[in-house]
C-alpha cells in the first residue's frame, strides 16, 4: 500500500562530486537545532583528508568504524537531501552515509538505534516512515541502502573504544616503511599465535612507534585485533595478519 502512488524526485540538495567515481564527494549543510546537532562530533579523517562532522554519539561510531575498514575506500557525510512524492506529498530525507567500497560496491546508509526504530515510540514510527522513503528512493537509483544500528556498530564491550584509539594512532604515521611491513607480515605469516608484546620481543617493532606502525598497518588492511569487541587492546592483546 505505502508504494502503490509513489513518484521518485531525483533532484535535492547535494553537491556535484569533485571526482565523477563517486556519486557523492561533499557533505550538504545541516543545522544544529532541534533534530540534528544534539551530540556533535568532529573528526579528523586520514581517509579523506579532511574533517568530518557526525550529529549523534553512534553517527560518531559509525564513521570511526568506516575510517578504519580498509575495505572502505571513500565515505561522505550527509551527503544527500532527497524527495520521495507518495500519493501527492513530498517526503524529504538526508541519508546520514554515502560509502564506496573496494570491490566497487556503493550504499546509502542510515544509523539508527535498534530499539527505538522498532518501537511504536513516535520517534520510532517516524524513524520507520524514513527507512521506507530511502529504501524507495535507493531502489529507484539503483545503489544499495543499509541500516546501521548500534547492536552492528557496538559489537563488545571495546570495540569502539579500541577503534577509536586506533584511528587517533593511525592519524600520526603517513606510511610505515615497506621493509618494516613485509617482515611484520612475514613474522605473522609463519606463526600461529602473536601479540603485540612478542613483536616487541622479537625486535619487529620499536617501542617508541611500534602501537602508531599496528595502527598504520590495520588502517591499511594489513593486520588485525582478534579480540578487538572484548578487550582493551595492550601488549598482551593477539595480532594477525587481516583476512588469516
Amino acid at each position: 500500500m505505502f508504494r502503490k502512488h509513489v513518484r521518485v524526485i531525483n533532484e535535492g540538495r547535494f553537491t556535484m562530486p569533485k571526482n565523477p567515481k563517486y556519486r557523492y564527494t561533499t557533505p550538504i549543510s545541516m543545522p544544529r537545532g532541534t533534530h540534528y546537532g544534539n551530540n556533535y562530533h568532529i573528526m579528523p579523517s586520514r581517509k579523506l583528508g579532511r574533517n568530518v562532522c557526525a550529529y549523534s554519539n553512534l553517527e560518531y561510531e559509525n564513521l570511526l568504524c568506516l575510517e578504519m575498514n580498509p575495505e572502505v575506500e571513500f565515505y561522505c557525510e550527509q551527503p544527500a537531501e532527497v524527495s520521495v512524492m507518495i500519493d501527492g506529498e513530498a517526503h524529504k530525507t538526508t541519508f546520514d552515509v554515502y560509502v564506496y567500497y573496494r570491490n566497487g560496491n556503493e550504499e546509502m546508509q542510515e544509523v539508527k538505534y535498534y530499539d527505538e526504530l522498532h518501537s511504536d515510540s513516535e520517534k520510532g514510527l517516524r524513524d520507520q516512515k524514513q527507512i521506507k522513503v530511502q529504501k524507495i528512493w535507493c531502489e529507484s537509483n539503483q545503489i544499495n541502502h543499509l541500516i546501521k544500528t548500534d547492536r552492528e556498530i557496538e559489537k563488545g564491550e571495546f570495540t569502539i573504544r579500541n577503534i577509536a584509539w586506533l584511528a587517533a594512532k593511525a592519524r600520526r604515521i603517513c606510511a610505515t616503511n615497506k621493509e618494516v611491513v613485509k617482515f611484520i607480515c612475514n613474522y605473522l605469516a609463519k606463526h600461529d599465535f602473536v601479540t603485540i608484546g612478542m613483536l616487541y620481543e622479537a625486535g619487529m617493532l620499536k617501542r617508541s612507534n611500534g602501537l602508531d606502525v599496528l595502527a598504520d598497518l590495520a588502517y591499511h588492511g594489513k593486520i588485525r585485533f582478534t579480540n578487538l569487541d572484548s578487550e582493551v587492546i595492550s601488549n598482551a592483546s593477539e595480532v594477525t595478519l587481516y583476512g588469516k
